[in-house]
Formats: structure tokens, C-alpha cells, sequence
């Protein structure tokens, strides 16, 4: 393999990337492995991925939509009239199918919306490496989804009864049907091998894409099927996308920010500037940005006790609800390179095939 073809390989340097794809899936891994083994631990690694990742991976999709004025003027449609319709859309779910209902809305919301984040992913590691002109980008699309979508059949079949200690409800699925969705995917991943090796053998082999997408196929094998009880599998996707996100973002930011301290946004760009020390400020900033849902929104009843406990449909839920998919339909839209081309100045190299729709959504 040669050397040009490594370098190419990364969003920001091998150190950084192999954090970044198996870093984040060992951790992912460690806090749901311990709620497989310690059941009676869920609560409280769950609190500490909602206090230290849930809540800081939401306000950095603010970043790129309120940092800067020239994506505030932008995305005004998405600031001041997506949450009004995202919280009577959630309150509408909510008084018709009760809290039931809002769960099964957010579980399939949820499956979605991470799987289409990981799948914008493979495409900035496609684009670093030139395009993979020999990997067809509509099989390799099938092929990432194949899995996650394998695994969703599987929990249908299994018939959950309850998610995130409420009542829960799945559609029914045969098992025949999942036997055949596994075996496909099987096929689609043993074909995906092959084309690994011999671009190996010809020299072509993007290591990036090819490292990241193993451990999509990883999480979601475990998260999904192996792991049989729903909770401590959610919490691996959930954990590993999260964390993702916030990664992903800061290497944006910092590309975004490149030149230097950007007046229009002083703070973020200062602290989206290269050093370790700077890197520090910018973990802490988003903890501190994260601070207010700690202490404001439990003063509204959004507590991990008021959520689990509760048996009808409580503000609580409506307000976490409806931030999760006000954050998932503002990913849908900012993270489009159609709607910003500064997504493929940045990760594409110079004189590599344009990639005309990336597909980077988002927690």
C-alpha cells in the first residue's frame, strides 16, 4: 500500500482517526458491557452519558447553526420556527398515543437519524480518500444499511414489552423474514471483504473508510442483535454516536476556523484553534454551554426519576422530545454539502471526484 494512499486516508491524522473509530466504540462498548453484566447500573451510566455526552452532543449542532451570524441569517427557519412545529408535532404524539407512543416515535427517530450520521461519516472518509472510484457508492450505502436494518428486524421479533422502563411496542416481524435480511447482509459484507483485499493487493486500499466502516458494522451487530437486552443495546448506539458527534463536530469547527480567530464568532473560532490546550477549553466550553439543562430543565421535572417513573405523558418528556427532534432535523438540513459547500473544501482533497450529496445527519 502505498504511502500517499495512508496519508489520504484520514479526516485529521491516524492518531486522531484511530481514537476517533475504535476510541469511541471502546468506550460505547465498556458503558453499555457494564448495564449487560450489572443490570442495576443502567440508571447510573446512563446518567453519566446524559451529563458528560447527551446533552453537549445536542448543543454543538448550535455551533454551526447560532455561532456564527452568517448561519444564524441562514438558518432563521430553523431557529425560530422548526421548534414550534417539532413541539406541537411531540405534544400531538403524545395526547394520541400517550407515552407509549412517544417512545416507539423516538426509538425508530433514533435508529434513523444514527444511522444516517454514520453513513454521512463513511462519506467524508470516501472523500479524503479521492472518491474509492471502485467501490460503488449506491451497493456500498446498501451494504452499511444492511445491518442496522437486520438488526431492527431482529428486536421486532424478539417483541420487546418494555423500553427505558416504560411500555414498549415494536411491530410484529417472522423470524423467517430476519434470517433472510441476515443472510443478505451477511452476503453484502463477505462481498465488501473481498473488495477490501484486493484493493489491498492493487494498492487502492482506504484504510480510513474501510477501519470505519468495520466498526459501524461492529456496533450495530452488537448493539442490535447480539446484545440481547433493548436497553444496554440502544445505550451502545447511543454512546458511540453521541460521542461521535461531538468529535466530528470540533474537527469542523477547527477546519472551519483554520485561518484564525474569526471576529463574527470570537469565541468559538478562538477556541477551535490548533493546540492541546486549546482542545481542553474547547471540552470544558461545551460542558459549561451544557450546564443550564443540568439545573434548568430539572427545575421543569426533566429528571431521570420523573422520565422512568412517570405513567402518563409529563412536560418532562414533551420538552426532551421535542429537542431530540428539533436536533434531528436541523442535522438533516446543515450537514447537507448542497447547503454548504465548505464541507467539501474541507474534507475533500484537491483533484478528487466531487461527491455531489452528502448524507452527514445526525443525535
Amino acid at each position: 500500500m502505498h504511502s500517499a494512499t495512508f496519508e489520504k486516508s484520514w479526516i485529521k491524522g491516524p492518531y486522531f482517526d484511530l481514537a476517533f473509530i475504535f476510541g469511541i466504540v471502546l468506550l460505547a462498548g465498556l458503558m453499555s458491557g457494564i448495564t449487560v453484566f450489572w443490570p442495576l447500573l443502567f440508571i447510573p451510566v446512563l446518567t453519566v452519558h446524559s451529563w458528560l455526552f447527551g446533552y453537549e452532543h445536542l448543543w454543538a449542532t448550535f455551533t454551526k447553526l447560532i455561532a456564527h451570524p452568517d448561519d444564524r441569517k441562514r438558518h432563521r427557519t430553523l431557529i425560530f420556527i422548526a421548534p414550534g412545529f417539532v413541539l406541537i408535532g411531540i405534544v400531538s404524539v403524545g395526547y394520541t398515543f400517550e407515552l407509549r407512543g412517544l417512545y416507539v416515535l423516538y426509538f425508530f427517530g433514533q435508529f434513523f437519524h444514527t444511522v444516517r450520521q454514520s453513513w454521512g461519516i463513511a462519506q467524508t472518509y470516501r472523500r479524503t480518500a479521492g472518491g474509492i472510484k471502485w467501490d460503488p457508492i449506491r451497493l456500498s450505502e446498501i451494504t452499511l444499511w444492511s445491518v442496522p436494518i437486520w438488526g431492527l428486524l431482529h428486536r421486532c421479533a424478539q417483541q420487546p414489552e418494555e423500553f427505558l422502563f416504560q411500555n414498549f411496542w415494536l411491530p410484529t416481524v417472522p423470524q423467517t423474514v430476519v434470517y433472510i435480511f441476515g443472510s443478505a447482509s451477511c452476503l453484502l459484507w463477505s462481498y465488501w471483504i473481498f473488495t477490501r483485499v484486493a484493493a489491498f493487493k492493487r494498492g487502492e486500499f482506504a484504510v480510513g473508510h474501510t477501519l470505519y466502516m468495520l466498526s459501524h458494522f461492529a456496533v450495530y451487530f452488537f448493539s442490535y442483535i447480539l446484545i440481547e437486552e433493548l436497553c444496554s443495546g440502544w445505550l451502545l448506539v447511543n454512546v458511540w454516536h453521541n460521542v461521535q458527534y461531538i468529535a466530528f463536530v470540533w474537527v469542523y469547527n477547527r477546519k472551519r476556523f483554520v485561518n484564525g480567530r474569526d471576529a463574527k464568532a470570537p469565541l468559538l473560532s478562538w477556541l477551535s484553534q490548533a493546540g492541546s490546550l486549546r482542545a481542553i477549553f474547547y471540552i470544558l466550553a461545551t460542558i459549561a454551554f451544557a450546564l443550564p439543562f443540568y439545573y434548568l430543565l430539572p427545575q421543569l421535572g426533566l429528571t431521570l426519576d420523573t422520565i422512568f417513573k412517570a405513567v402518563a405523558v409529563p412536560i418532562a418528556v414533551i420538552l426532551a422530545m421535542s429537542l431530540t427532534f428539533h436536533h434531528y432535523i436541523v442535522d438533516g438540513i446543515i450537514w447537507k454539502s448542497q447547503n454548504d459547500q465548505s464541507m467539501k473544501e474541507m474534507f475533500e482533497p484537491k483533484g478528487a471526484s466531487m461527491i455531489k450529496k452528502t448524507q452527514f445527519e445526525e443525535a
